[in-house]
């Protein structure tokens, strides 16, 4: 697990009184993914695989829903290899196993996109009520998926063109999905200093796309398929087809524009933020790709998808194979630093943390107290305040750290940081009490983190 997914559990496993008043503080935005996953965990405990589940089938179940809007715009073929496509992707594979909310928006974006075409097909009750839900869905999961009505807008102006009927119960549905999402974000508004470590730099704007694919070269590659199949749509007579072309094209694009521009006042501008555009990616893609073929011969279509399609997963090898080490790509190995000290732990010892790579010590106390959830551990000694206590991610620590010794022999140190003092980046009287009762008995070293013992002096 990584920092994001710790933090996941935090939010989920106290108390409903103490979760509520962390939602009035801060991430107020990831209320219904929550709400979800409480419930969820409830069911299945809380283990790694039990909390990425949900997102393994949010991510499985989106690649039926991309198949099925592909057969419903494009026909049969293009929709399951849009399905293919979808699944090479990296970044799928990368938040289809992480305990977060980015796998269910993205679902909830291709179900609502699915809901629509069902709806202007036929505007049923039940159709234009599961619509609205999905929207809603959309916007309460992750409100910068609400981007994705600009090619709603597109597919409902053309789809009810001289049906006025139709057009105006499709967008009484949009209204009522929008009712249930936008007391969100004016209410979060006020929250957003957690996300002002966000970036739109040069270096941000450049790196974006390969970091929305989690490889550049399937970024490149995709990107050439799209414009291929963009270009079919709109320019080919015998498949033009330009309201869909458009449409697809607003999916792909909208969303990361978005972010980009408000960035100033919204800090919004994160690759994962807008992965509600890989199933318009997947789509353009597999246009390109199967029509590449099928416009010399039609049974050449299949043929050149499938080269296209095992072409981009041996680019994406590499990527896959990055996204699936452990620990996270950048991330301190918490867990086998943890471990090891729970295996070598003796009674009466004490713990504490220099967690510079998470500053304040919240990502190591926060993998700390998930990884030994059941099981005794040390004391933890400069803790003043639980994050629970304080309805927050981050707990509080002894303002004078003398008094909050006590008799430990030992006490084990988790510190992540470049140097190798491991009382760099501690503060002054927290390690000078610290090297004034203890000596450094032993530094056992993990990726990105080390273990220390220390023990009293005589």
């Amino acid at each position: 697990m990584w920092n994001n997914e710790y933090a996941t559990w935090h939010a989920t496993s106290i108390s409903l009184a103490d979760f509520a008043e962390l939602l009035r503080r801060t991430d107020l935005a990831h209320v219904l993914y929550y709400m979800i996953i409480r419930g969820w965990m409830a069911v299945g405990g809380d283990s790694p695989l039990q909390m990425r589940l949900l997102s393994v089938v949010s991510m499985a179940l989106c690649a039926v829903f991309i198949t099925l809007i592909g057969r419903r715009l494009l026909g049969t073929p293009v929709g399951v290899f849009a399905g293919l496509f979808f699944a090479v992707i990296p970044a799928v594979s990368r938040y289809g196993q992480e305990a977060r909310s980015y796998a269910l928006v993205t679902v909830a974006g291709a179900f609502a996109t699915l809901m629509l075409l069902r709806a202007l097909e036929k505007p049923s009750r039940t159709r234009l009520i599961l619509y609205g839900i999905g929207v809603a869905l959309m916007g309460l999961i992750h409100f910068v998926s609400l981007t994705l009505l600009a090619a709603h807008f597109i597919l409902w102006l053309n789809r009810t063109r001289g049906n006025t009927e139709h057009r105006w119960r499709v967008a009484i549905a949009v209204g009522f999905g929008m009712l249930g999402v936008i007391w969100l974000p004016a209410l979060a508004s006020h929250q957003s200093a957690s996300i002002s470590w966000i970036k739109a730099d040069r270096a941000a704007i450049m790196a974006f796309p390969a970091d929305m694919f989690l490889s550049g070269p399937v970024a490149v590659a995709l990107a050439v398929l799209s414009v291929l199949g963009f270009s079919y749509l709109m320019f080919v007579p015998t498949v033009r087809n330009r309201p869909v072309a458009t449409m697809l094209a607003a999916w792909a694009v909208v969303p990361p524009i978005f972010v980009l521009v408000t960035f100033p006042l919204l800090h919004m501008f994160l690759p994962r933020y807008v992965l509600v555009v890989l199933p318009a990616w997947s789509l353009l893609a597999a246009v390109g790709a199967y029509l590449s073929g099928a416009l010399i011969w039609r049974y050449l279509g299949p043929v050149t998808a499938t080269i296209f399609v095992t072409a981009l997963l041996w680019v994406a090898l590499p990527a896959h194979a990055v996204v699936r080490q452990s620990p996270v790509y950048g991330q301190p190995d918490y867990r086998a630093a943890i471990m090891m000290m729970q295996e070598r732990q003796q009674p009466g010892d004490g713990v504490v943390f220099n967690d510079v790579f998470g500053k304040l010590s919240d990502l190591a106390r926060e993998a700390f107290d998930y990884e030994l959830r059941d099981a005794a551990k040390p004391r933890d000694v400069f803790l003043d305040k639980t994050a629970a206590q304080r309805a927050s991610f981050s707990a509080s620590e002894c303002a004078n750290p003398a008094p909050c010794l006590r008799d430990e022999k030992r006490i084990w140190l988790i510190h992540t940081g470049w140097s190798k003092d491991p009382f760099d980046g501690m503060p002054p009287a927290r390690s000078q009490v610290l090297k004034l009762n203890y000596t450094v008995a032993e530094t056992i070293e993990f990726t990105d983190v080390n273990l220390v013992l220390l023990k009293r002096r005589p």
